[in-house]
């Protein structure tokens, strides 16, 4: 089997695209579902959208944010956002996220440099990026569709292979990079995300590969991303991943795959 590849989330891993997800998303609320035009957006509503963004999970939970501004909710915990989805129902979450995605291309194809300029890749990242091996086994797995990341990567001038980069939809992240492990015929896949839940489907990773066959997934919690402090307090769930401490990951898998 080969050594190791390596599997990044893209919002909160490789990119802050924060404000590109509060503009698209109080854009699909406001001026598409509700047919509102606001005269002005309240500053607060950036710094409260901050709060609740490690609760996301996928798109549709952006416009579910945005609701809960707009009727002056809040929530502290994941079960408790979670509750206000299950509330709102499948078929509104189902228009939110098709509302939340044309406005989203909407952005971009009116004004590409603004929309470019609200996503912004991290700087370790960007330093990784520039020291890999073309052929590095490094895939993108992102709740965000491929075109959008193809075409911010593009932008950043980091080439990266369209085929490597993975819209996961509604199947978990985590049969996604066993998937990616087995076809590939690693060893191990390294998986870094910045939302807990992502990395604790326990039953979807196999104990070791000499025991099942099936390449083994370590996860990892990336520090810099939309994190919430109690991820962080010990005893912690899931082992985390500081900027620094990825930059030396990097540098190990990088010299791996140099010499294989």
């Amino acid at each position: 089997m080969k050594a190791t590849a390596l599997v990044l989330d893209f919002d909160g891993v490789i990119c802050d695209s924060i404000d590109e997800a509060f503009a698209s998303s109080w854009a699909a609320y406001f001026q598409m579902y509700r047919n509102l035009h606001p005269a002005y957006m309240h500053v607060s509503l950036r710094r409260d959208f901050a709060r609740l963004r490690p609760f996301v999970r996928g798109g549709a939970d952006f416009m579910i944010i945005q609701e809960m501004l707009d009727k002056g909710q809040t929530v502290d915990r994941q079960s408790e956002f979670d509750a206000v989805a299950r509330a709102a129902g499948e078929e509104k979450l189902t228009i939110f996220h098709e509302l939340f995605y044309k406005a989203r291309a909407g952005i971009l194809n009116k004004d590409r440099r603004s929309w470019l300029t609200m996503n912004r890749i991290y700087p370790h990242i960007s330093r990784a990026f520039s020291h890999f091996p073309a052929s590095a086994p490094v895939y993108i797995l992102s709740t965000k569709k491929s075109e959008f990341i193809a075409e911010i990567l593009s932008a950043k001038n980091i080439s990266f292979p369209r085929e490597r980069i993975f819209y996961s939809g509604s199947e978990r992240k985590l049969d996604i990079v066993a998937r990616i492990g087995r076809e590939g015929g690693f060893r191990e896949t390294t998986f870094v995300d910045d939302q807990i839940d992502h990395l604790l489907c326990e039953e979807a990773v196999p104990p070791t590969a000499a025991s099942t066959g099936v390449p083994h997934i370590r996860t990892l919690l990336a520090t810099w991303g939309y994190v919430k402090k109690e991820w962080l307090r010990k005893p912690l769930r899931v082992q985390t991943l500081t900027p620094e401490e990825f930059l030396a990951l990097a540098e190990e898998y990088s010299r791996d795959w140099i010499a294989g």
